[in-house]
């Protein structure tokens, strides 16, 4: 059995495919016998085009690239969509030439138009899947499509042109973007994918190889649908997923490792940690708002499953030592909940130079960042989303403006580039959300790295879909741009991925965000460049502290000492009223009242964020990050010892009679009444 797994664009070019690489792997540990070949297609196109061209495209696939590769499926919808590309293109501000311009004048000439861009691209991308077809029709058995970064309309243009080279060659999907009512659509409404696989693929996937070659039914295999069961699965499979994932073998890239050394660029190597998100418990509680609202990225997923600390070390250090390559881009939805530490600690006794980058929820501590910087983390997504506590709340997100600014700030300090976003256009947002935000921005936030402004957008299998009444939403449809390149008769029959929607009552207006969010952007790049480096900073000397803060535009300098310093050092991390009370009142060094004055007064010059209203029950954050990433550390280390430290005496503090007793007491006598 001859099986050929295909990446396409708008794949990533500096990533291998994790699907490829993770079913190429599996399917050859399972079944030795099976000849399995991958191509990393979408790196010969990225040539074809220009990387910078196709790194471009591939930042806006999903609507952009899509359209580009409907238009070779559709060839009659071509002029309309070179209209919309035309539109996107002159909407993103994209210089034609010169400096930062994405088109090689070596291949769109000198003095090029969006219009001759487009027939250039297209003309590119027809020849390169000519050729790829080509190259695989009825050679293979089997041939194996992913569809996770924009990817659909590309695998659609390619199984054409292989079905009429080779109708015997048996095509199947699987992959993100084909979840819930998408695959079973697909087979509906086209002739040629023959399967679709939902969820996971390793066990799916072997067991179709199998009863193919062995010439069985395989209309029952459970995670496929066939063309037969698209009709009674209009909700999709039920999944098949491997039960343990520290059990799955390590992820076989070499087919793509070979091409990038060729093309002598700098890849990263994909990592995955864990599957789903520990956050999303939609699933396992049937409550659909169990999980972020806006969200839809674990539809594939039955729940969320991580490899052991030592069982993921190992694998990095394996594939380290084949491909010789210490990036790494971890694929994980979100960081392990439990046991950063310990994970962040095993990287670091590798003894290796690691660069990683992670998506994380701003729950963590600040010495568990601390340890995962010390590992080699230099890029993160955290999950920001907002900075109105009512809009975090809206969205399901379960955090709050407090951890999210710790967290900024603390990149900030080591360096750590944060990718975060601040998203706008939910439905129901509200415009004292937008004020809180701008508010937030202004005069708490802006000594940070900045955030992006993205607009939501509503995926199928997301809360606000599940529960659209809800939320206001009514006229469900695919998404309008698909309407550029799909035949409207198809447009209405298909079920896609992306939706647009229409929305009840007022909408908030974003656009102050947005504009706040540029001004941000240069007041920061302008800052980073200067002799200072921030916009706001400390440096400690022990008995007293010097907070530089030209947030204003203009600098202004401030001199803590004593009580003053020691305060403002102490809320350098999240601490509740109890801990000011416990660290500075009960201890003799400060009252209530002087507290309390520091606190309002630091809140008022934006240089503390107090969360609430009351100071009992409240939560406070210092703002000004230190100067040095070595002084944040030190800072974070001694913080983190002093908390162990008061755990351990709160251990030693004998237990009221009511609880159970200490090791090497007895047990009270038993009593039995008559």
């Amino acid at each position: 059995m001859r099986i050929c797994l295909i990446a396409l664009p708008w794949s990533l070019y500096r990533h291998p495919s994790a699907a490829l690489g993770a079913l190429c792997a599996y399917l050859k540990q399972q079944e030795p016998t099976l000849e399995v070949v991958c191509r990393s297609d979408f790196l010969d196109a990225a040539a074809a085009l220009g990387f910078g061209c196709y790194d471009r495209i591939s930042q806006s696939s999903y609507d952009v690239g899509e359209m580009l590769y409907a238009a070779l499926c559709f060839p009659e919808r071509k002029e309309q969509v070179r209209a919309f590309f035309i539109s996107r293109m002159e909407e993103s501000g994209a210089p034609l030439t010169g400096s930062g311009s994405f088109l090689d004048p070596e291949i769109h000439g000198e003095r090029p138009t969006w219009s001759s861009a487009f027939d250039v691209i297209q003309a590119r991308l027809e020849a390169h899947l000519d050729r790829v077809a080509e190259e695989v029709a009825g050679r293979y058995e089997l041939v194996g499509l992913t569809t996770c970064f924009g990817q659909l309309f590309a695998n659609l243009a390619l199984s054409m042109r292989i079905k009429r080279r080779s109708t015997g060659t048996r095509i199947v999907l699987g992959g993100s973007t084909v979840s819930e009512r998408v695959g079973p659509s697909l087979l509906r409404e086209l002739d040629c994918f023959d399967y679709v696989i939902q969820g996971e693929g390793e066990q799916p996937l072997l067991a179709l190889a199998r009863g193919l070659a062995a010439a069985e039914d395989v209309s029952g295999l459970k995670g496929l649908i066939t063309r037969e069961t698209a009709s009674v699965l209009p909700r999709g499979a039920p999944f098949w997923e491997v039960s343990d994932v520290n059990n799955l073998p390590i992820p076989d890239y070499s087919e793509y490792a070979s091409r990038a050394e060729a093309l002598n660029f700098l890849w990263l190597m994909t990592v995955e940690g864990s599957r789903g998100c520990w956050w999303d418990r939609a699933k396992r509680t049937g409550n659909p708002k169990a999980t972020c609202h806006f969200c839809n990225l674990n539809v594939q997923w039955s729940g969320y499953r991580e490899k052991g600390a030592e069982r993921l070390v190992s694998e990095v250090v394996a594939l380290n030592e084949r491909y010789h390559n210490n990036v790494l881009f971890f694929l994980d939805n979100i960081i392990r909940l439990k046991g950063v530490d310990e994970f962040a600690q095993r990287l670091i006794d590798t003894g290796k130079d690691w660069v990683i980058f992670y998506e994380m929820r701003a729950n963590i501590r600040p010495h568990e960042l601390l340890m995962l910087w010390q590992a080699g983390v230099r890029f993160v997504q955290f999950g920001i989303e907002s900075l109105s506590e009512s809009y975090l709340k809206r969205i399901g997100k379960g955090t709050s403006v407090i951890t999210n600014l710790q967290v900024m700030k603390i990149c900030h300090e080591l360096g750590i580039s944060n990718g975060a976003n601040l998203l706008t256009d939910f439905p129901g947002g509200r415009p004292e959300e937008v004020a809180e935000t701008c508010e937030t921005i202004q005069r708490y936030a802006l000594g940070y790295e900045p955030l992006s402004a993205n607009r939501f957008w509503l995926g199928r299998g997301a809360t606000v879909q599940v529960l659209s009444q809800e939320y206001g939403v009514r006229n469900l449809r695919n998404a309008d741009f698909y309407r550029a390149g799909l035949p409207e008769a198809l447009y209405e029959r298909l079920d896609l991925l992306d939706l647009s929607y229409d929305q009840d009552g007022p909408v908030a207006d974003w656009n102050h965000v947005r504009a706040l969010c540029k001004q941000w952007g240069a007041a920061y790049s302008a800052a980073r460049a200067s002799e200072y480096r921030h916009l706001l900073t400390y440096l400690d000397s022990g008995q007293s502290m010097r907070i530089f803060d030209a947030r204003t535009g203009v600098l202004r300098t401030s001199v803590f000492k004593g009580l003053a310093r020691d305060v403002y050092m102490y809320c350098a991390e999240i601490r509740r009223w109890d801990d000011l009370n416990q660290e500075f009142i009960e201890s003799g060094r400060a009252t209530a009242r002087q507290l309390a004055e520091l606190i309002e007064g630091w809140n008022q010059q934006g240089l503390l964020y107090r969360e609430g209203q009351r100071l009992e029950g409240g939560r406070f954050l210092s703002l000004a990050p230190a100067f040095t990433p070595e002084l944040a550390s030190r800072r974070i280390r001694a913080a983190h010892a002093a908390e162990l430290q008061r755990r351990g005496a709160r251990a030693d503090v004998p237990k009221p009679h009511s609880m159970l007793p200490r090791a090497g007491d007895q047990a009270p006598p038993v009593q039995v009444k008559a």
